[in-house]
């Protein structure tokens, strides 16, 4: 009987050479700067992205892994008789899900699982780790596939953002539009709401109310004091995710923390300054 291997894509914002040693296959987005090309995580990660986006007089472009190239990584996966859950970039932000949907299409005789995570970034980063050490202990295909979907439906996603300028390039604001407009001095609060659209929670007069606004509204979906695993991720601000973990331990019994840089793809329809809080109830 075959293992159950765990896909994702890279948006997941989870270093690829660390995925790989836990035997997760990460499916790279492309990041374009006009003619040039990287493969997101890969090529692209970190201070050299952060850098030449900001360098880069026009929008960056991102572009969703083929259907062959999904294709050619289930095949190798189940070739000995194993099976795949594949957790993918929301349906909704991307169509890297519809890719890998086709693509599992054309092998019917294979036993693959494709999940909508209807979020980004590290927030389903941390249900690709969490379903992977459920298939490292042995349990079903059936088994992750459905635990990896009811962690999607308890996770509760909330990020602020400096500007909402880049989604709005990038087509990305979806049902935070009514935030569109003047906002001089105060920092939009958005969410993925239950179908894995940007949606706007509230405004925030000044950085420093950003995160105690985070956890708060956090709060109100996850009872303080509970039992949960948190996902924190962030655009170039490295010490104000570690205020806010900081913040998430004192009001949570935390029980893991996945905690990273977000990447080229995410960075590009969000921009620098995002700050991000997943929590997922245990």
């Amino acid at each position: 009987m075959g293992k159950v291997k765990i896909l994702t894509d890279t948006a997941c914002d989870i270093d690829p050479a660390k995925l790989q040693e836990l035997g997760i296959r990460a499916v790279p987005l492309t990041v374009s700067f006009g003619e040039e090309s990287y493969l997101d995580g890969f090529e692209m990660r970190g201070k050299t992205f952060w850098d030449k986006m900001s360098q880069f007089p026009d929008t960056p472009r991102t572009s969703q892994p083929s259907v062959e190239t999904f294709r050619a990584a289930f095949e190798e996966l189940t070739a000995d008789g194993s099976s795949v859950v594949a957790i993918l970039l929301s349906q909704v932000l991307s169509g890297t899900y519809q890719s890998a949907v086709l693509a599992a299409s054309y092998l019917p005789d294979r036993q693959i699982a494709i999940i909508n995570s209807k979020t980004a970034s590290v927030g389903y980063g941390l249900v690709v780790l969490e379903a992977n050490d459920l298939a490292m202990r042995g349990a079903s295909f059936e088994e992750v596939s459905t635990e990896a979907q009811a962690m999607i439906d308890r996770l509760v996603t909330l990020f602020a953002v400096d500007t909402l300028d880049y989604l709005y390039r990038n087509g990305r604001i979806g049902r935070a539009s009514h935030f569109w407009g003047s906002l001089l001095k105060f920092k939009p609060i958005l969410y993925l709401d239950n179908e894995g659209y940007v949606a706007g929670k509230s405004r925030v007069r000044g950085e420093a109310n950003v995160i105690p606004t985070l956890i708060e509204s956090a709060g109100e979906r996850v009872p303080f004091g509970s039992r949960v695993k948190i996902g924190i991720c962030h655009g170039n601000v490295p010490d104000r995710a570690a205020r806010l973990l900081e913040e998430a331990r004192e009001k949570w019994q935390v029980e893991r923390v996945v905690e990273t840089e977000i990447g080229s793809v995410i960075g590009i329809h969000n921009g620098p300054g995002t700050l991000a809080l997943i929590v997922l109830p245990v």
